[in-house]
């Protein structure tokens, strides 16, 4: 396995701040669900657990948050740590969704939690939130007769990264179904020239991904702008050094963006220093926009 990999592996074990996991939360009880659903794992850990809660804190973010009106907008990079710490970067860019017509989302995601080949999509129908069921799409499933997507539900069991942007999606697009892609050791390009079929005018993608971990507050700020303007050059080889929780996800985004002529734009930038105020070792967020180049 790469260094990377290595330092991917090592942020598991840390706080919700970053790219660490919360404490799981228990298997449901009572009857199990029709079909093959994946429960949430970080429900009352990441995010609230209530349904009336939930939809409280994600609304009020989205309310705080600001409406670019973007043009052939198909794309977001978003932050995936536990919604006091990220949730306002993140609504800066989920915002951006409100009122369009998207109806299949594919979502990219690292592994926090096993160690594999490809990228991974589950053997499911449905993922699971406090707000309700999201029926996967059939072109997840699609994906899996072609080289480096797997049928492997494992690494989504416990990941969070993915988790964690769906209550934000059905918050501001309702009903939709869902792509889930979780990341192993990939090569980005294959991914992106495999993804750039499922491209059309319904289709839009996540790439989850936080920045710097962990750092004082203006180390951070300079390695995340470092990496942050290589996102919004659409330069692949810059970003190979870049430290983001994500990157494998940003990479295949970024390189799908190369093929397709989008061009990136920040919507927002903090660290978690901005949102809850410790500014001693911070983890820093982005909400970064990809749209076509004539939008």
């Amino acid at each position: 396995m790469t260094r990377w990999v290595g330092w991917l592996w090592a942020c598991a074990i840390l706080g919700i701040a970053g790219c660490g996991r919360g404490k799981p939360r228990p298997e449901p009880v009572g009857d199990p669900p029709a079909g093959r659903v994946r429960q949430p794992a970080v429900a009352g850990a990441f995010y609230p657990e209530s349904a009336d809660s939930l939809r409280s804190m994600v609304d009020g973010f989205l309310a705080q948050a600001t409406a670019r009106h973007i043009s052939g907008l198909r794309a977001l990079v978003c932050p995936h740590a536990g919604y006091r710490y990220s949730g306002p970067v993140a609504a800066s860019g989920f915002k951006q969704l409100a009122g369009r017509g998207f109806d299949q989302v594919v979502v990219m995601a690292p592994s926090h939690h096993v160690r594999f080949n490809g990228v991974a999509v589950p053997d499911v129908d449905a993922f699971r939130t406090p707000l309700g069921t999201i029926a996967v799409s059939p072109r997840a499933r699609e994906l899996v007769r072609q080289s480096p997507f797997v049928l492997d539900s494992a690494p989504h069991q416990r990941e969070h990264a993915l988790e964690v942007e769906l209550p934000f999606l059905q918050r501001v697009l309702g009903r939709f179904e869902l792509v889930p892609l979780v990341f192993g050791a990939v090569d980005e390009e294959q991914v992106a020239l495999q993804l750039n079929s499922l491209v059309g005018p319904n289709t839009f993608l996540v790439a989850s991904s936080d920045l710097s971990h962990y750092y004082p507050y203006d180390r951070a700020n300079a390695l995340d702008r470092a990496t942050i303007d290589a996102i919004l050059r659409l330069d692949v080889g810059a970003l190979g050094s870049a430290e983001a929780c994500g990157r494998s996800p940003v990479l295949a985004l970024v390189e799908l963006a190369r093929r397709r002529g989008w061009k990136a734009e920040l919507l927002d930038y903090r660290n978690s220093g901005d949102t809850v105020g410790d500014r001693s070792r911070v983890v820093g967020y982005a909400a970064i926009a990809f749209r076509e180049s004539g939008g």
